[in-house]
């Protein structure tokens, strides 16, 4: 028996010595704490795997501060062909699209929306769901994730809490972290999340299902249920190709922590409601971050970052999932962070399902003097068998001053859409104001518009706090056709007299 919500209307107004040895660094680290957990910390939420997943994060944050405080010569840059600013695309639709709609739990940040991600409806483009964190802790996970849908594009939205999850709304739950959505070939939308206790060791993962494009929900279905492993960064695909053997499939990857750290994935083919046994993507191998990518022909390609050598990897499964090729290295994730905040780090990617182009990114600095970072994309023609790249998205120079991170990327029909955020650095002080920027090439990667602001600046001063000032690992984009819908958190100054304030964005973007 499934509980249903019905939303509230809002109107109009997501090859370096230094990272090899860094590669090294994180090999040693997890060694370091692949047993048994020694002992209470104090927390009583502080599972064996809960705590690893916060080492990876801590370790990957003082591993990026470095490299951003120790800037060197950069690598030579690759020529930079850039079109006028959005290349035609016009910006519309920026406006605040949701707000914090839960009940503050004890130790939670309240009023702050985190962390979101979107999808569009292949089949009818004007409906477009996004979600997100909200009512954040600073030790991991929030009350209860969220969800604005429209139906119109992008004009106006409907927003409510995600039910049947969290204790707070009824579900079983005292957390859920890291939703994510995707659109099946039917106007189903789903959102999976991450659930877990604070008080004992359960957790694992669920996949919601909306059977009216994202406007009510069912209780979620589960996916994985743990307690002496900890899952951690999952992602969702779905089949939306009619040539694929396997037309429909859900797909959901994730890490796996379980003494060793192997990215895995289930699968369903009834819409969420029961799932495929247990399937290893990365066997022997450390991972963090898999997306799952969907080909037209139904093969089914992972990116993620592989935490024993410091690369981006690829592997590609041609059976629907059941069993993976070799790792193919895209290249090694080179990014640095703040010292105040933390970014993610992250891998992106993405398929054009007209072109097949395959195309991954991420924010790196081999390419500066100032130990920031661009947003450099790699393509691949051939189904992930090899990469081409990097490509910079952004035009400014290698001292700029000008960080970019947590980027996204969409494609469809030789259009490449990418968001990132951005930050002023003067000297050794960075700006508290925050922007997101969206840049597009009309040419498959190969040349970028000159990015533009989209939107109001964010202010850190009331922005959650998990490891440094957070606004998400990941923000969202997605296309189809010649339109893109862009969602990202805020943070900005309260109304009242609060600690925090930070609220869900979108913009839409059109030829």
């Amino acid at each position: 028996m499934s509980e249903r919500v019905r939303a509230t209307r809002v109107g109009v107004g997501r090859g370096s010595t230094l990272a090899a040895t860094s590669a090294l660094l994180v090999v040693g680290l997890l060694a370091s704490f692949r047993g048994p957990a020694a002992g209470a910390s104090g927390r009583p939420w502080s599972s064996a795997g809960r705590r690893h997943a916060q080492q990876v994060y801590d370790l990957r944050h003082r591993q990026m501060v470095a490299r951003g405080l120790h800037p060197g010569p950069a690598l030579p840059a690759p020529a930079a062909s850039t079109a006028p600013a959005s290349a035609g695309f016009a910006v519309r639709g920026v406006q605040q699209i949701s707000h914090d709609m839960t009940t503050p739990q004890p130790g939670s940040e309240p009023d702050t929306q985190i962390e979101p991600d979107i999808a569009i409806d292949p089949s009818r483009p004007t409906q477009v769901v996004a979600t997100f964190q909200q009512d954040r802790f600073p030790d991991g996970g929030s009350v209860d994730p969220g969800f604005a849908t429209s139906t119109d594009g992008g004009r106006t939205w409907t927003t409510a809490n995600l039910p049947g999850l969290t204790k707070s709304v009824g579900g079983v739950f005292d957390r859920a972290s890291d939703p994510a959505v995707a659109f099946g070939p039917d106007g189903t939308a789903y959102i999976t999340t991450l659930p877990f206790d604070a008080s004992d060791c359960f957790n694992g993962i669920f996949v919601s299902r909306s059977d009216d494009g994202g406007l009510t929900w069912h209780d979620p279905f589960l996916v994985q249920k743990d307690c002496a492993a900890f899952d951690d960064k999952n992602w969702i695909a779905v089949d939306t190709f009619p040539s694929s053997p396997h037309y429909g499939r859900i797909y959901v990857a994730w890490d796996r922590y379980v003494g060793t750290q192997p990215e895995v994935m289930r699968y369903s083919d009834d819409r969420g409601q029961t799932w495929s046994d247990l399937i290893t993507i990365s066997t022997g191998t450390d991972g963090i971050g898999v997306i799952p990518v969907i080909q037209a022909n139904g093969d089914v390609t992972a990116v993620y970052q592989n935490l024993d050598n410091g690369f981006v990897v690829s592997q590609t499964s041609t059976n629907g999932g059941l069993t993976w090729g070799p790792q193919v290295n895209i290249a090694l994730f080179e990014g640095t962070e703040p010292p105040d905040m933390r970014t993610g780090g992250l891998p992106t990617a993405t398929v054009d399902p007209v072109t097949g182009s395959l195309y991954a990114g991420w924010q790196d600095a081999r390419f500066r003097s100032d130990g920031l970072n661009d947003v450099l994309i790699w393509r691949s023609t051939n189904g992930g068998a090899s990469w081409t790249g990097p490509v910079k998205a952004n035009p400014d120079s290698s001292g700029s001053g000008l960080d970019k991170f947590t980027p996204d990327i969409a494609a469809f029909g030789h259009d490449l859409h990418v968001t990132f955020l951005t930050r002023k650095k003067v000297g050794s002080t960075y700006s508290n104001l925050v922007n997101e920027a969206y840049t597009v090439s009309l040419d498959d990667g190969g040349t970028f518009a000159f990015p533009v602001k989209v939107g109001p600046s964010a202010d850190l001063t009331w922005a959650a706090v998990a490891g440094g000032k957070f606004l998400g690992d990941y923000m969202g984009v997605a296309a189809v056709g010649g339109t893109a819908h862009a969602v990202w958190c805020r943070s900005s100054r309260p109304s009242m007299e609060e600690t925090y304030h930070q609220t869900a964005w979108s913009a839409t973007f059109k030829h």
